[in-house]
């Protein structure tokens, strides 16, 4: 074979190379001497987006080359007439890429687990019919060979997977689709093989499904009807109907089991091999990019060397958020899905859509509170399972079978839902969950509600000036006390232990036997025989932490009328407990508010908005931000999280530098920077460490500036 180093370099910088062309040349030459190309007078086109599929004229096979680059690796021109050298016998996998690659007949065999010629093999053996699992797999792989009609480049079973992707990925209705597939069959030649309805469509794919279960529940979340239960009626604890008229029931819960997910993770080549990067691949020391490089993580390890042992097992991380599937136009509903995510992955896969496994969808019309437990059930019953027994699954990689064991290590979620997952009360007085009883919080009389202002001093140095200053803070304080402990998971465990259970019938969110903490059950997470030797149980997602915070600022620095914390309660809490008396109430009635440093004058707020309005963005890097802006009320509304994020960390200290007072705008700025340097994609410790000492100053110095109110 000669040198054919032209079929990949298409272009002498803008025009077609005179090399290039005279190949194709040659190629056509090759190609029309096969016998084929004398019988029907056409050619499999090898362009990039053809990949030896369709059969077409050599004109246009010609206008495809000049087009488009040749297939990849298509080096031996198998498909047109050529013979491989001896000395080459097996094309390796990536010169298959171009040789009549079929990725449809990939995902049945990696979907299903198959080996193909093994079980044709054996089938052609026994001289029996094949089992019903078999029939399914040689029905889809016929699917996924078989052209449309004769000439046609798209299978069977790829024009039924795309249209159903198609249908998903718009939310279109059936009725829609139904119309879209008789219009497909009515274009395609009379001997075409198309579906003329979605549900025959959906056939054609039945084997792919992975299992789900329904389970009926009780709306109240008292119970589900599962397991030794699943025979009743009625809710054990309140007697009512299971059913409403015609036995269909009152809720119905929706559970997608995790293992056949995990299992599905290494039928897969290339992510089989992903599935052991956190165990093989050489980070710096220092350098933090993924769980794995956390304290969390090598604790768990040192605890459970036989779990760690085996790097194919996987660590979980479970989240969970209320979604109003109606949005605001629709009638209140809230359903709450719970998503699991294999940590195992490298950090460019872990967080990708197709890698977040939806679990559970927890029925509304309301949040489940305190019931969340009773919904969660079947899921860590599962866990537990794949603690203790595990699951026999392939891997492809390695072509052998093993033992697959999977733990969730944390959750992550917002603050209330936070109060759902731990059982820890996330409302009221002792509502952080870090200081527990030892919190200093406080109630404000005229605000009605509590307020953690002055709380941070206690985590500074012991000798940092602001533990002494009695006029900046609380009135006549000073800080001598030190932070309040960390509790391991066995401590907590002796707090949670005598507690009622969330699935227990006479659990109730109202009635708590202590009510001078926050612990108000006792989650079903501590069910897992490893959650209470975990480091670390349940996180705080920071887009939700970095959306509020940055609410909080611009809202009151723009003094948006409803969202703003400077309002006249704030300011009479103020008088009551801090030391500003240019800030406190004048006026004969004392009803007029003297002007905050840190709120903006109308003229400032019309420069700001007039900034924001006239931004530009690069691609996928923010939304259309000025969109966002009202020009009438100077405010901004409607901003996503993301859109939140991008402001704060990257904006922020450009937009308010002219604006706010200098004390006022370097709080705001290290706030922003802290917020930036957390979310970056590769952490240094030393960073973290110092982040940590910081921040608990530039709470204090944002204490300084903004009333009890703003601290909520």
């Amino acid at each position: 074979m000669s040198d054919r180093t032209w079929m990949y370099k298409r272009l002498d910088e803008k025009y077609l190379s005179s090399d290039f062309v005279k190949g194709v040349d040659e190629f056509i030459k090759v190609a029309c001497e096969q016998e084929n190309y004398k019988k029907s007078s056409k050619l499999k086109c090898p362009c990039l987006k053809c990949h030896n599929r369709p059969y077409l004229d050599v004109d246009t096979v010609k206008l495809h080359l000049y087009k488009d680059d040749f297939c990849p690796n298509y080096t031996y021109w198998i498909c047109h007439g050529e013979n491989l050298p001896e000395s080459q016998n097996i094309v390796d996998e990536s010169s298959s890429v171009g040789i009549n690659h079929n990725p449809y007949h990939d995902m049945v065999v990696d979907a299903l687990g198959y080996n193909t010629e093994n079980n044709r093999q054996e089938v052609d053996d026994i001289e029996e019919e094949p089992n019903t699992e078999s029939r399914k797999f040689f029905e889809m792989l016929k699917n996924a060979e078989e052209p449309l009609y004769e000439g046609c480049k798209l299978s069977v079973l790829e024009a039924a997977s795309r249209l159903t992707n198609i249908k998903c990925e718009f939310n279109i209705l059936h009725r829609a689709v139904d119309n879209i597939a008789f219009l497909m069959k009515d274009m395609c030649p009379d001997d075409n093989k198309m579906t003329d309805t979605y549900s025959k469509t959906k056939k054609l794919l039945e084997g792919l499904e992975l299992p789900h279960q329904k389970i009926d529940a009780y709306p109240y979340g008292c119970m589900l009807f599962w397991n030794e239960d699943e025979h009743l009626n009625q809710c054990r604890k309140c007697k009512s109907a299971r059913y409403k008229k015609n036995k269909i029931s009152e809720n119905v819960l929706r559970y997608f089991p995790i293992t056949p997910r995990l299992q599905r993770l290494y039928a897969t080549k290339g992510i089989a091999e992903n599935m052991t990067w956190h165990s093989e691949t050489h980070r710096t020391n220092g350098h933090m990019s993924h769980p794995s490089d956390g304290e969390a993580w090598q604790n768990f390890d040192e605890i459970y060397p036989d779990f760690s042992v085996e790097p194919r097992n996987v660590r979980l991380g479970l989240c969970t958020d209320g979604f109003a599937p109606f949005g605001k136009s629709g009638k209140s509903y809230s359903c709450w899905p719970v998503i699991l995510t294999p940590y195992n992955l490298p950090p460019s896969l872990c967080m990708k859509r197709q890698f977040m496994f939806l679990t559970l969808i927890i029925p509304g019309p309301k949040s489940p509170k305190g019931n969340l437990d009773v919904y969660l059930q079947p899921l860590i019953a599962e866990l537990n399972d794949l603690w203790e027994r595990g699951a026999i699954t392939y891997d492809v990689s390695r072509k052998n079978n093993f033992n697959l064991k999977a733990a969730i290590i944390w959750t992550i979620s917002d603050f209330p839902a936070y109060g759902m997952l731990s059982g820890w009360s996330t409302a009221g007085k002792f509502a952080c969950p870090y200081c527990m009883e030892r919190t200093g919080s406080f109630y404000l009389k005229n605000g009605s509600k509590y307020s953690w202002f002055d709380c941070h001093r206690t985590f500074l140095p012991i000798d940092h000036e602001f533990r002494l200053n009695r006029s900046a803070f609380t009135r006549n304080r000073v800080e001598p006390s030190s932070p309040p402990p960390r509790l391991n998971g066995e401590e907590v465990w002796n707090c949670v232990s005598c507690l009622p259970k969330g699935t227990d019938l006479t659990f109730s969110t109202d009635k708590r036997k202590n009510k001078k903490d926050g612990w108000k059950r006792q989650c079903i997470f501590w069910q897992l025989p490893y959650w209470r030797k975990l480091l670390i149980r349940h996180n705080l997602d920071v887009m939700h932490i970095e959306k509020n915070v940055f609410d909080q600022i611009i809202h009151t620095i723009m003094e948006v009328k409803g969202k703003i914390k400077d309002t006249i309660s704030a300011r009479k809490d103020l008088a009551t407990h801090c030391k500003r008396r240019k800030l406190n109430m004048e006026g004969k009635n004392g009803d007029v508010m003297p002007k905050a440093p840190y709120v903006l004058s109308k003229e400032q707020k019309r420069v700001l908005c007039e900034w924001i309005q006239n931004l530009k963005f690069l691609d996928g890097y923010s939304s259309n931000i000025g969109r966002c802006v009202d020009m009438k009320q100077y405010k901004l509304f409607g901003l996503k999280s993301h859109d939140c994020h991008v402001f704060k960390e990257r904006l922020l200290p450009v937009a308010l530098r002219e604006l706010l007072p200098q004390n006022v705008w370097k709080a705001l700025t290290e706030i922003s920077q802290f917020f930036k340097a957390i979310c970056s994609s590769l952490l240094e410790v030393e960073d973290m460490v110092r982040l940590e000492i910081n921040i608990p100053e530039i709470l204090c110095k944002l204490e300084k500036i903004f009333p009890p109110a703003f601290f909520n």
